[in-house]
């Protein structure tokens, strides 16, 4: 049988493609197949994926718009898909009509139509509450888009490489003033958001330029465990080669004699600790003490909190009341999405690995991805953007892998819905 006149050719002359759903689809539903059986069904033939069922957006890609993966033949998913649907009993009549394009604007409908959400519930293929997960750019994508590296692994190695817009240059500079004058700053971002970058842009900051400032990082993997007297050790440690004292009194005195003797020498000295949102309210308190230490009119320590949004709840004095001294003290940056600065971000990233964003991007991809990456509150239109880098970079990574996988030219909306 000669399969390739059924399937019809869906390109445009733009390069584009139309929705015009496959007949099969209709076929599918109307005969209580999930599209989940039927990717399952369809065994790959090629790549790392060999033997494999294609996944469900590969096969919303052939359902919808037509676009046939590159790694299995087009007439061996025509054999399978054939031979699926008649194991399934479905009559000849329709599978004879399967590969043909359904006419949504005219005509009735060859099959009865299924209610659209009995249809979703059956598939489970709704996603608009879940962010992608983490997946490694594939051999595939990587040949396919000629890119010799991943974009988003390893990805900053000097200070060139860490995105700043006005907000993120605001906190760098904030992080750098506190930790050179005393001052008191917690900087706060949901996970992946770049914390942990810009704590690694200040200490390279200020090994660069030579400033005498001594950084102090409690290295205790609980912060819920994180003490007084646990912070005295960091410090003493931190700042000299002198053993710690034993009593609490003692360590006490002890830093602040090396501190005051630092600072005199012209040095100042900052406590860093990360994943403070894990910091008891008892150990927030006690911060304000280490703050402080004084000598003269002088700061002896500054400290910078760094954690997640639930440091931003502890930090309000409407829920802990008790530390009202520190908080407030403590100056609030808060990292933002990254929302209209999607574009530059992704520049940047494929900059470094000699790529612009044009050859793998279509210019709808990226309302496609602030879309895509902002979650619903259930039962209302309020949207919550996640366009924090690390979420960017795994969405972005998930439709890379797809477009390649599919033959795509380049990553467009559709293929972002479908990551």
């Amino acid at each position: 049988m000669n399969t390739a006149r059924k399937i019809p050719a869906r390109v445009l002359q733009n390069g584009g493609t139309r929705y015009m759903p496959l007949r099969l689809k209709a076929v599918l539903a109307a005969n209580g197949i999930l599209q989940t059986d039927w990717c399952a069904a369809i065994k790959q033939s090629g790549g790392r994926s060999r033997g494999k069922g294609i996944s469900q957006p590969t096969g919303t890609q052939i359902l919808n718009w037509g676009l046939w993966p590159k790694t299995t033949p087009r007439e061996l998913i025509v054999e399978q898909t054939e031979a699926f649907l008649r194991s399934r009993g479905v009559p000849e009549r329709q599978i004879a009509m399967i590969w043909e394009e359904n006419d949504l604007d005219g005509g009735e409908r060859q099959y009865p139509s299924v209610n659209p959400e009995e249809l979703r519930a059956r598939a489970n293929q709704q996603h608009d509450d879940q962010l992608p997960e983490t997946e490694m750019l594939s051999t595939t994508a990587k040949k396919y888009f000629h890119i010799f590296k991943d974009p988003f692994v390893d990805d900053v190695q000097a200070p060139e490489d860490v995105f700043l817009d006005s907000e993120q240059r605001y906190i760098r500079e904030a992080m750098y003033q506190t930790s050179k004058h005393g001052g008191f700053l917690a900087v706060i971002g949901e996970s992946g958001a770049g914390k942990t970058t810009l704590r690694r842009d200040l200490i390279d900051r200020i090994g660069r330029e030579g400033s005498p400032i001594t950084v102090i990082q409690p290295r205790i993997i609980d912060k819920g465990r994180l003490t007084a007297g646990a912070i005295c050790d960091a410090i003493i440690c931190d700042v000299s080669q002198e053993p710690p004292a034993r009593s609490l009194e003692a360590k006490a005195r002890q830093i602040e004699r090396l501190l005051t003797g630092s600072s005199r020498s012209g040095n100042a000295h900052v406590l860093i600790i990360e994943e403070a949102h894990d910091l008891t309210v008892q150990t927030l308190k006690y911060l304000k003490r280490f703050w402080e230490l004084e000598d003269g009119f002088r700061k002896l320590l500054a400290i910078i909190l760094v954690g997640q949004p639930e440091l931003k709840h502890k930090l309000d004095e409407r829920q802990n009341w008790e530390a009202r001294e520190v908080i407030r003290r403590c100056e609030v940056a808060e990292l933002q999405p990254l929302d209209g600065n999607l574009e530059d971000y992704l520049s940047l990233k494929l900059r470094r690995i000699g790529k612009g964003l044009g050859e793998l991007f279509a210019d709808d991809a990226f309302d496609a991805l602030r879309e895509r990456l902002t979650i619903r509150r259930r039962g209302t239109d309020i949207g919550v953007s996640m366009l924090y880098p690390l979420v960017v970079n795994n969405a972005v990574t998930k439709a890379l892998n797809l477009a390649a996988e599919i033959g795509a030219p380049k990553v467009s909306a559709e293929i972002v819905k479908e990551v």
